[in-house]
């Protein structure tokens, strides 16, 4: 074996596979927490030159464990031999590998509207992705240590990336900025739905299941699954839009909420002073 394939090796720790609110689980929904709480307390003011930074930051570290995950599953070893077969379910297009190359667009584009449409999506869509996975993992854990960990700082870097956002005022509270969002959305969603569509008639992985709207397989997605087969399939992508609008909607106007709090809070605190 050379050098890379004793490294994969030891990533390929094996624990006890997590569970939902389990100690590995909670460690990291406190590690999210507290740099929320860090963000609102000293990260609120920061300009638009240093919120690219931190977003390319973030899609730098997240592009590198998701290399790390790829070749993870793709590299199999045995007592008497290493060999390479990639799992294509594992191809880095569903709704959560999408906001590291949203965020690495906004963190290089120079033109405002792009800039704009990639934050407003940062800051609704994928934080209520995140938000998601976050309060729900059922599906997310494995039994490799390093998996399990890429899986939390992936889907909880969303989290705390959107509220950087929407605290620092990077995001405006209006119709337009959901508009922009949406329309990121349903670019990655059709992107999505014509790879799976062209992948079914390949016969590549029996045709691949990103963002789980596939028309050819049952979807996985919580609530979804049991839509899927109730209704016919333009139906359920149909609601599947939907939903995602409203949740995102909702997400907004919670963040209005908060962030016209805070600002009270601000005020108040230098009327004191």
């Amino acid at each position: 074996m050379n050098a890379l394939e004793n490294i994969l090796i030891f990533l390929d720790s094996k624990m006890k596979e997590p569970t939902m609110y389990g100690w590995f689980h909670i460690m990291f929904l406190v590690i999210i927490i507290l740099l929320l709480v860090l963000i609102k307390k000293k990260y609120s003011n920061l300009s638009v030159s240093e919120i690219k930074k931190i977003l390319l930051l973030y899609a730098f570290v997240c592009l590198t464990l998701e290399v790390y995950k790829q070749i993870n599953f793709s590299f199999n070893y045995d007592e008497l031999k290493t060999w390479w077969s990639y799992p294509w379910y594992i191809f880095p297009f569903q709704f959560c590998s999408v906001p590291m190359y949203v965020a690495l667009i906004a963190g290089f584009t120079k033109n405002e509207k792009i800039q704009k449409a990639c934050f407003a999506f940062l800051g609704t869509y994928s934080l209520i992705a995140g938000l998601s996975c976050m309060i729900y993992p059922e599906t997310v854990f494995v039994t490799t240590i390093g998996i399990n960990i890429q899986t939390m700082i992936h889907h909880g870097s969303m989290v705390v990336i959107g509220f950087l956002l929407l605290m620092n005022n990077k995001i405006e509270y209006n119709f337009k900025s959901l508009y922009y969002a949406t329309i990121v959305f349903i670019i990655c969603v059709l992107s999505a739905l014509l790879i799976d569509i062209t992948t079914y008639y390949l016969n590549i992985g029996e045709g691949l299941k990103m963002f789980f709207i596939s028309p050819f397989h049952q979807s996985s997605l919580p609530v979804f699954s049991i839509i899927y087969d109730k209704v016919p399939y333009l139906v359920f992508l149909l609601i599947y839009l939907v939903l995602f609008f409203i949740g995102s909607f909702i997400v907004l106007k919670i963040s209005q909420i908060l962030n016209n709090l805070f600002k009270k809070e601000k005020t108040e605190i230098k009327r004191n002073i």
